[in-house]
């Protein structure tokens, strides 16, 4: 795995992926899917994950993996209104004006995942903890140094950092709506409840009925409400992916607004597997592969700014 992400930082970079590449993508493929793969004429869902993390370059992908700069896309499609509200973005965490922001909010890196601080209660953060941590993750490179380097996206994000409101009124985090969206067409509604607590996911289609089919391992057997705003939420994820063959649109629902969280270019990072092998090759169905961008200038048509 250190071979590969050595591989694809140095000789890789921003080309597609070569015969080694896809090689080495193989084996560890095997080993995670349980068959081998077609990266050149995907059929699978994570096959035709795969193809696009090792072959499509286009520009959007490092727009839509930066939290910061996606917020612009976000309010030029859908509105200012659904972005959650930003208290404060930098690059040094030592500028982080703590003793300004309020008792709960989210800090989060921009150029990768699992970057984020939940501050529930200011008084009992340790700020100079937060501070090294928020620095040893600046000096990470995840689009290069995770999962086998392979998740392009993220290789030319500038990292920074920012803070958000801290959502809703309770101390636990509200209710995230993973939307897949495919041909700009939400497909199923994958519900993740209680995430850092005890977190359990439900997977319904776009109308909210429940879904035979595991994409995750955390699967809840129970029923779940439908929001009040699930018309709003099928609209907005729509909006946001319109134009692009796959996309995941992860939005939130909290008192009676709805929220934009983040676009994911890279479902689990092409690493999930599937209850069944059919439901993969079923949903790859779904997907109608366009053809990969080859294009190796990452900074071509993503300079717009965040709002």
């Amino acid at each position: 795995m250190r071979m590969c992400c050595w591989y694809a930082q140095t000789v890789i970079r921003d080309k597609p992926a070569d015969v080694i590449m896809r090689g080495m993508a193989s084996i560890f493929f095997r080993r995670m899917h349980g068959y081998w793969p077609r990266f050149i004429k995907p059929r699978s869902f994570s096959e035709k994950l795969w193809h696009r993390m090792l072959f499509d370059r286009h520009p959007r992908y490092t727009l839509f993996s930066d939290k910061w700069r996606v917020r612009g896309y976000v309010a030029d499609r859908v509105g200012e209104h659904y972005l959650i509200p930003m208290l404060w973005q930098g690059s040094n965490p030592e500028d982080i004006p703590f003793d300004l922001l309020p008792s709960r909010f989210v800090i989060k890196a921009t150029h990768g995942c699992e970057y984020n601080i939940l501050v529930r209660d200011k008084s009992k953060l340790d700020r100079a903890t937060a501070i090294l941590q928020l620095k040893q993750w600046l000096k990470e490179d995840y689009g290069s140094g995770v999962y086998l380097g392979v998740q392009w996206g993220y290789r030319n994000v500038v990292p920074s950092i920012i803070v958000e409101e801290f959502l809703g009124s309770g101390e636990r985090v509200p209710w995230d709506y993973k939307i897949y969206c495919f041909s700009g067409r939400v497909l199923f509604v994958e519900i993740h409840m209680d995430r850092f607590e005890n977190h359990v996911a439900r997977l319904l289609d776009r109308d909210f009925n429940p879904v035979e089919l595991r994409v995750s391992s955390i699967a809840y057997q129970g029923s779940v409400p439908r929001p009040e705003n699930h018309e709003e939420l099928i609209r907005v994820a729509e909006a946001l992916a319109e134009g692009l063959d796959f996309m995941r649109v992860d939005l939130y629902a909290v008192d009676g607004r709805v929220y934009f969280g983040e676009m994911t270019c890279y479902q689990g990072g092409g690493c999930i597997r599937f209850g069944t092998r059919e439901g993969d090759f079923w949903l790859g169905q779904k997907w109608q592969l366009a053809p990969a961008c080859k294009v190796e200038s990452p900074l071509l048509n993503i300079k717009k700014a965040a709002p």
